[in-house]
């Protein structure tokens, strides 16, 4: 009679046991990884708000509309550190990384217009995970190592315009693009071979996104802000590539394949992404204060089987998350203080990401991956105090330990970048 470790992804494949994590979260397995929040430094440090957001010298990732505003061309690049702690009740594992947030160009069109180009990820996948059974004497049987790397990334552009006194309308469109490599190599006690296999997919499609937010200046210099945007629902092609063979290691320790089972490179699939949709509402005083409340929702994915393999421990759901933040300036234009020129953010969310996972024998019980995460960040004026180095920083955790599942704690650090100046416009003496 076999007993099982602890281990926690393999519970997907009907196997109890948690082994050892590297790179980034394990819950990147799922589907085509963990979606990045499509926020700037500056909105994820006040929990993601964005949606209501109008800035003559920011940009807006959330809603197009929001670029309206921009009377400064605008390049922007940031970065993000990942520190991130595993607990499966019993022990934690520790892993981080670092990658790229964005690089994107803001540029203003007249008074009442801004367009907005960039680059960004759009999910990660990076797992390396060992499981090992044991016999009744304590001793492994069997091995099964998961590891999967890889990702997409969206190229997009949007335009926002002022359409009539406090209302804007904006257009986003993107072009997703990326690759995913997911293994499973087996290894049993007596058997001189090992097996692997490798899935391969090349992921393309595109996205349409429509904005509108509306200002109202009240009484005392307040300033009421309303968004709302909606991503019409679309497909994403996948095109996969997928091997099943043994093999051994040579006395140099290369991988020299074997026996093939499966070679097959003309899988195509489709995921299918539903309509989203985003709202929300805040306060405050320009250049002063905003304090808002926003959210957003979408229906559940749909993963073609033909490509991402079936598998009754996972079930997708619609997602959700509510955000809620704001940010303090002092003194914008103080003499002297320079921390009185400093912007100070605050925020928090909770989020639902729409995956839930079956850890018992019932089919029918399962249990989501809730987040919740609190933020903070500072805008650091520099140069002619248009520009900024924004700091963010967000501490959170994910899922839990119930029913032998995992809990992620995470620690984001980023870093970001907004170089502000007038790029066009005329010399008035020469």
């Amino acid at each position: 009679m076999i007993k099982y470790s602890s281990f926690i992804i393999a519970i997907m494949f009907g196997v109890i046991g948690y082994g050892q994590v590297t790179n980034t979260s394990p819950y990147s397995y799922f589907g085509i990884g963990d979606f990045n929040q499509q926020t700037t430094v500056v909105s994820s440090s006040m929990g993601g708000l964005a949606i209501a957001s109008n800035e003559e010298n920011g940009i807006n990732f959330a809603n197009p509309a929001g670029n309206s505003a921009l009377k400064f061309t605008i390049l922007s690049i940031a970065g993000k550190t990942n520190f991130l702690e595993i607990d499966d009740g019993t022990t934690t594992q520790s892993a981080s990384n670092t990658s790229l947030s964005y690089l994107a160009l803001g540029i203003p069109f007249g008074e009442k217009g801004g367009l907005l180009v960039g680059l960004q990820p759009n999910s990660n996948v990076g797992y390396a995970i060992t499981e090992e059974l044991f016999d009744v004497n304590d001793e492994v049987v069997e091995a099964n190592v998961f590891n999967g790397n890889g990702g997409t990334n969206r190229f997009f552009g949007s335009f926002g315009y002022k359409v009539y006194e406090g209302l804007s309308l904006g257009l986003e469109a993107e072009y997703i693009f990326g690759s995913i490599d997911n293994n499973l190599i087996n290894q049993r006690l007596d058997v001189a071979l090992s097996t692997r296999h490798r899935l391969i997919s090349n992921l393309r499609g595109g996205g349409i996104k429509i904005g509108a937010q509306y200002q109202k200046e009240l009484k005392e210099n307040l300033e009421v802000q309303a968004g709302a945007s909606v991503k019409l629902a679309n497909n994403l092609n996948a095109t996969s590539e997928e091997y099943l063979y043994s093999f051994d290691y040579t006395s140099f320790g290369v991988e020299q394949p074997q026996d093939s089972l499966i070679n097959n490179t003309d899988l195509e699939g489709q995921i299918e992404r539903p309509l989203s949709w985003s709202a929300g509402i805040g306060v405050g005083k320009s250049n002063n204060w905003h304090a808002g409340i926003e959210y957003s929702a979408q229906g559940a994915l749909n993963f073609d089987d033909s490509v991402f393999l079936s598998n009754n421990k996972i079930k997708y759901e619609p997602s959700s998350k509510v955000s809620i933040g704001g940010f303090w300036l002092p003194k914008r234009n103080s003499i002297t203080s320079y921390w009185h020129r400093v912007t100070y953010r605050a925020g928090v969310k909770f989020e639902s990401p729409g995956i839930s996972i079956s850890t018992t024998a019932n089919p029918t019980e399962f249990t989501a991956l809730d987040d919740f995460g609190m933020s903070f960040g500072l805008g650091l004026p520099i140069g002619n105090q248009l520009s900024q180095v924004n700091l963010g920083f967000e501490y959170g955790n994910r899922g839990n330990t119930n029913n032998g599942l995992i809990k992620e704690n995470y620690f984001n650090l980023r870093l970001g970048l907004n170089l502000a100046d007038k790029w066009f416009h005329k010399r008035k003496i020469n």
